[in-house]
């Protein structure tokens, strides 16, 4: 039945939605062309801090969704103070962090978010951004980038640290940064040494949190397609499509939140994989925390997501990369691998019940094997 319905899922009311990587992409310009001009010392100082970042327990601190978001008063970029309870009166917020305007990454995500206002503001929400830099310095960041949102200055990472997004900068990477942007001047003397991560939230008007993009690799962002997803799913409930691209982006990816399983799956969920089942929840989030613990640092993107007329299938084709910590029995030498695969969900009463994968495990135990 499945078979036969796939080709006609377009033709019969089906909901086709290429994953749109618009600002990732840009910010993967960015990124290939440092790499392309960046010595390789300063290359592999920051390969490094990234490690060490990610091995810190970082992800088990961040707030994640269905958690309370804290209550907080933080200055705008006038000095005038907002409240998380009072921007919650009107709607669904969107709160997202930035390192500061001299970080290029940032710059970049800051003019997205711009870009896509409007489309948070039709459904009701909020943007404000947060920010260590004071408020003088993302003033001008408003203005030269002419940002129709406010900016808040979360002075000594007050509010950051509430959220478990705070870490400290390495001896090594925080002298390069005060040499060459000036963090003191720009953030004050307490906060220079530490950063946030560039995380994103969506947060219900209850203080619930729906939504979390939190990445230790600072290249990496919220897609605002994503933010917007999330704003419909609060409005008009959550599509098999939504339940999908939420399980991926916030359990294989960072902040590999397992307890996210617990919401979206059915109490009898089943996985299928190489012809064997894992059933139930429990069992499930077991089988993913040891893949995850071989498969490190693990980043699954997804390339193309569709739904069946119905809305009772999901099919969806994706990429993943990561360090190899042992993968297939293979020995854990750290080297980079990537896999490809291609999953089918049956989503049942809100739910995700059954998912049918397979992954490119003989490609992916060759290219290991050859060394490539």
């Amino acid at each position: 039945m499945f078979k036969r319905a796939l080709p006609l899922l377009l033709i019969a009311g089906g909901s086709l939605n290429l994953v749109a990587q618009g600002l990732n992409e840009a910010l993967d310009e960015r990124k290939t062309d440092f790499l392309e001009r960046a010595p390789a010392k300063l290359i592999e100082s920051q390969s490094e801090a990234l490690r060490e970042l990610e091995d810190s327990g970082i992800y088990e601190k961040v707030l994640k969704v269905g958690d309370k978001a804290p209550d907080f008063t933080l200055g705008n970029q006038d000095g005038v103070e907002r409240s998380l309870s009072k921007l919650l009166e009107k709607g669904p917020l969107v709160l997202t962090w930035y390192r500061g305007a001299w970080c290029p990454y940032c710059s970049i995500t800051l003019s997205a978010m711009a870009e896509r206002l409007g489309d948070f503001e039709e459904l009701g929400a909020t943007l404000v951004a947060l920010t260590p830099e004071l408020p003088e310095v993302t003033q001008a960041t408003r203005t030269e980038k002419d940002l129709g949102f406010q900016v808040l200055t979360d002075l000594n990472h007050r509010v950051a640290e509430k959220f478990g997004l705070v870490f400290p900068l390495n001896a090594e990477t925080a002298a390069r940064y005060e040499e060459n942007f000036k963090l003191v001047e720009r953030s004050g003397e307490e906060a220079a040494d530490r950063l946030p991560l560039p995380a994103t939230y969506v947060i219900s008007q209850d203080g619930v949190i729906r939504y979390v993009f939190a990445d230790a690799d600072y290249r990496r962002r919220a897609e605002p397609s994503r933010i917007v997803d999330s704003l419909r799913a609060l409005k008009d409930g959550p599509t098999g499509i939504h339940l999908v691209q939420q399980f991926w982006e916030n359990t294989w990816n960072p902040p590999y939140d397992l307890e996210l399983i617990d919401r979206l799956m059915t109490e009898d969920f089943v996985i299928t994989s190489a012809g064997s089942d894992v059933k139930g929840r429990a069992e499930f989030k077991e089988w993913v925390r040891k893949f995850q613990q071989k498969a490190q640092g693990l980043r699954l993107e997804n390339r193309e997501i569709f739904a069946s007329a119905e809305g009772d299938r999901v099919v969806s084709r994706w990429i993943a990369r990561a360090r190899n910590g042992g993968v297939l029995g293979t020995e854990a030498d750290g080297e980079p691998i990537e896999f490809t695969g291609i999953a089918i969900w049956e989503v049942r009463d809100g739910k995700l019940a059954h998912n049918w994968v397979e992954r490119s495990a003989l490609e992916m135990f060759q290219r290991i094997q050859a060394g490539e």
